[in-house]
């Protein structure tokens, strides 16, 4: 077994077939079959892919692999690039993706001070949904990501950082607060969500549903922090979201809803694929932990 055939059998499965991938990697599909021969030989795997009436179908046994060749690809590329740059320091690119809430503390202060002792080096920073930023780097697409702890670490690795609580925001002028607040209050409004991400969208519907009170309805999901809060404070929408939104600015007029039941939690903080290793990410964790995120 080797790379270039770990290599081949991901672009096959990209391609969805031998003949576009030979086409995309300019090689003849016997040459690419001989690969894929010599992978199911290491592996002892009888099939890799099959098509069925014009279908491309990856084997159950090919689905098992594409997690460790995706990770041991990543892996060797790693070492090639700390090996390369072990006497001058870190150079060339690193993708770094967040989500909307760690834009509003200190990790642009860690950065900055982490991208100090590092002038060669180009940062590429994205603000996206967790989802996208988790599937991203799982295809190698993004060195280290700030996010919730993924439910299953079998190819990522997992620093905590902080324990963010779930809040409930509303208008101060809201209605909501011309009585005592029951929980079957909180469904009879629209709500407001500052993430795409599906686990924190399972984690509210739960909450309701272990109570035995009716599902509310979640009319706008975004990822713009700023674009929420503004929605909130001129609707009468409800929004769910987490304790970093006390660092958003003070312009918004908005108020907690206390509820004595909701004590909703989740651990966040650096995400990287498996056995991923830097001299930045050494640094930069440790600009973090100073800055006090």
């Amino acid at each position: 077994m080797s790379l270039i055939e770990l290599k081949t059998f991901l672009a096959v499965i990209e391609a969805r077939g031998v003949s576009s991938a030979a086409i995309s990697l300019n090689m003849t599909q016997p040459a690419i079959t001989k690969r894929l021969k010599n992978l199911r030989n290491s592996f002892e795997i009888e099939t890799l892919f099959t098509r069925k009436s014009g279908e491309f179908h990856i084997s159950e046994e090919a689905k098992l692999l594409i997690p460790f060749a995706q990770n041991l690809i990543a892996l060797a590329e790693n070492a090639k690039k700390e090996i390369k740059n072990y006497t001058n320091g870190v150079k060339g690119k690193i993708s770094i993706g967040a989500g909307t809430t760690w834009s509003l503390g200190n990790l642009p202060k860690g950065l900055a001070k982490t991208a100090e002792k590092f002038p060669e080096l180009e940062i590429d920073l994205n603000i996206e949904a967790p989802d996208l930023l988790l599937n991203k780097l799982s295809k190698n697409k993004m060195d280290i990501i700030f996010a919730r702890k993924p439910e299953n670490l079998c190819n990522f690795d997992f620093i905590h950082l902080r324990t963010d609580q779930f809040l409930i925001f509303a208008s101060s002028s809201h209605p909501i607060f011309e009585k005592d607040i029951s929980l079957k209050d909180l469904s009879k409004y629209k709500w407001t969500m500052n993430t795409a991400a599906k686990q924190t969208e399972d984690i509210f519907f739960n909450w309701f549903h272990s109570r035995n009170i009716e599902k509310p309805v979640i009319s706008l999901k975004t990822n713009s922090l700023r674009l929420a809060l503004k929605v909130v404070e001129n609707s009468k929408m409800l929004l769910f979201t987490t304790s970093p939104i006390y660092s958003a600015p003070d312009s918004f007029n908005l108020t907690q809803i206390k509820i004595n039941d909701f004590n909703l939690k989740r651990d966040t903080g650096i995400i990287t694929r498996k056995g991923y290793k830097s001299y930045f990410l050494v640094e930069l964790l440790k600009n973090i932990k100073t800055q006090g995120l």
